[in-house]
């Protein structure tokens, strides 16, 4: 007749959490929690860690592992939540779960932050190799310099004949200086 009873705890033990938990598991959780209860009376305050090892007989590393696994939270995916730390938001717009998992709303400033990065990454390498004469004329040259530093009427990448006349050179000089480098 145990091998009822045993199969009846099981299915309640499979049915009352989302995440699955080993039997033996939620049986020592159950264990831990009679102990951690019995020490808070006779202490009058919560139990360390220590004591609580000690009392149920369990290393320290295995209740962590005993503790953290019950300790799982399941939550929805069309769960709204309010980010308040959130610029722009306005209190009005209401993200899901599945929007911050799936990364939709973000797509757009993830990727001029990477863009943003990478071209950090490579101005700099650009700058251990060469010197600023010839980073300048790259970064004119190709875009990469940030357009407030640019004279007024200049935008994004420039043509050799405005390289040259923004570096006072001639404009086959300017060519051939970036094709050494290129």
């Amino acid at each position: 007749m145990y091998w009822i009873r045993a199969a009846v705890k099981r299915s309640q033990i499979s049915q009352s959490r989302v995440i699955q938990v080993p039997q033996r598991l939620h049986e020592t959780h159950k264990r831990v929690l009679k102990v951690q209860k019995e020490l808070k009376g006779e202490l009058g305050r919560p139990p360390t860690s220590e004591e609580l090892a000690l009392a149920s007989d369990l290393s320290q590393l295995q209740l962590g592992r005993c503790l953290k696994a019950m300790a799982q939270q399941c939550f929805s995916l069309d769960a709204t939540l309010k980010n308040r730390l959130k610029p722009g938001t306005g209190g009005d717009r209401k993200d899901t779960m599945y929007d911050i998992v799936s990364g939709k709303f973000e797509d757009d400033q993830y990727r001029r932050t990477q863009q943003r990065l990478m071209k950090d990454s490579l101005i700099s390498s650009i700058r251990s190799v060469l010197s600023p004469h010839e980073v300048d004329l790259l970064l004119l040259r190709y875009g990469l310099m940030d357009e407030r530093t640019l004279p007024h009427g200049f935008a994004g990448p420039l043509t050799i004949a405005e390289v040259s006349r923004l570096v006072g050179l001639k404009p086959d000089k300017v060519r051939r200086m970036i094709n050494l480098m290129g």
